[in-house]
């Protein structure tokens, strides 16, 4: 786990210091004053965390390290709602769960979170924008790979073999929960992230989604198919230290199932590559080439990093971005709600001049840009 997140921070290594190229949204208002020195400490803590759990040999270290890192990677999340990247969430939860689990409880905790994960992830894309967008990509371009073209396809056929992806995911967390199907679990998820690997290395903006889905295959082999040590390393925590494991667990797979209500974002919901989320844009002309046209652009070639989806943030980002560049000022902000499931409509709102203030406080969390955002003057590369 260490070594992969420090490959996945190393990857995306700018979305991580204070910089001033992308609009920074703390998740709470009185966060948007805070200085540079904080992101950096939290920073070199989380890394040198990172380090001590590569070479501890002590089970009071590791646990202080693996708390450590929990701790500052939080607070650098809360500095910034772009950096809450699936594979950050995961790993500071996993991060959590062994600090505070003795080893059986800790291998069986990160077993489920993990098949809760392909069980959510999978049920995300059962959906109309799934099969006709990027399901429909993710289907041409592996039946490319084998020479073969789906354009003649017929539509239904076509629709019916892209929703067997997402089900085969579902099945995949289905086999993991039950022993005699368990090694043939192992062997679809292995296929799958190697698929994926395949899929996405052909077009990706960053390497962050690349190392994750290498994590995941190590992650099934390490928890699921290695056969336990005969003499392990014994790992105890007080009853009351273990339960906090045991509510972490609990939280995170109950997490999800909030978003009926507006309390979970997309992505700890594990919403990935499912285009249905919603989102948020500046009305500008069509022929207008700014970075800012394209939000989910931007975010890749400045942080190397995919953008949080969801409308709230591209809201305040949008905001910010009208608070810098004079060109976007008085523009239109839209905010599209999550796509219907079935029919992938969308309802869709304008927002002008005063609207805007209005929406912005009617969001639970912050739409306010940090001060260096808006203190920093942007350079022309961007």
């Amino acid at each position: 786990m260490a070594v992969f997140a420090i490959l996945l921070f190393a990857s995306t290594w700018k979305l991580w210091t204070p910089q001033d190229v992308f609009p920074q949204i703390p998740f709470l208002a009185s966060l948007i004053t805070t200085p540079t020195w904080v992101d950096w400490s939290c920073l070199g803590l989380s890394a040198t965390s990172l380090l001590v759990c590569l070479f501890a040999k002590e089970d009071k270290v590791l646990t202080a390290a693996l708390m450590l890192f929990a701790i500052s990677t939080t607070v650098l999340i809360l500095l910034d709602q772009h950096r809450l990247q699936p594979w950050a969430y995961q790993i500071i939860v996993l991060a959590g769960v062994i600090a505070t689990s003795t080893n059986s409880n800790a291998i069986h905790r990160i077993q489920i979170l993990t098949i809760s994960i392909y069980i959510f992830s999978g049920i995300s894309k059962l959906d109309y924008q799934f099969v006709h967008t990027v399901g429909d990509q993710m289907l041409s371009t592996l039946v490319g790979f084998l020479g073969s073209t789906t354009e003649n396809w017929p539509p239904p056929v076509k629709q019916a073999t892209v929703l067997c992806l997402p089900i085969f995911e579902i099945l995949i967390g289905i086999g993991l929960l039950i022993p005699k199907a368990r090694h043939l679990a192992i062997v679809g998820a292995v296929a799958m992230h190697a698929a994926l690997l395949l899929l996405l290395f052909q077009d990706v903006s960053g390497y962050g989604v690349l190392i994750w889905n290498l994590f995941f295959i190590f992650q099934i082999i390490m928890i699921f198919y290695r056969q336990p040590e005969s003499n392990p390393k014994p790992s105890q925590r007080p009853p009351l230290t273990d339960s906090i494991g045991h509510l972490i667990t609990l939280g995170v797979i109950a997490f999800p199932l909030t978003q009926v209500w507006g309390l979970c974002d997309h992505w700890p919901a594990w919403q990935v590559y499912a285009p249905r989320c919603s989102r948020a844009h500046i009305d500008s002309p069509v022929n207008d080439n700014e970075p800012w046209n394209n939000f989910s652009q931007w975010s890749n070639q400045t942080l190397a990093a995919p953008i949080y989806p969801q409308a709230r943030f591209e809201f305040a980002v949008a905001v910010a971005v009208q608070q810098k560049f004079s060109k976007s000022q008085g523009l239109p902000i839209i905010i599209s709600e999550a796509s219907n499931r079935w029919s992938g409509a969308r309802n869709s709102k304008r927002f002008a001049g005063d609207q805007i203030t209005m929406q912005m406080d009617k969001y639970w969390l912050n739409t306010r840009a940090r001060e260096t955002w808006t203190k920093n003057t942007l350079n022309n590369r961007y």
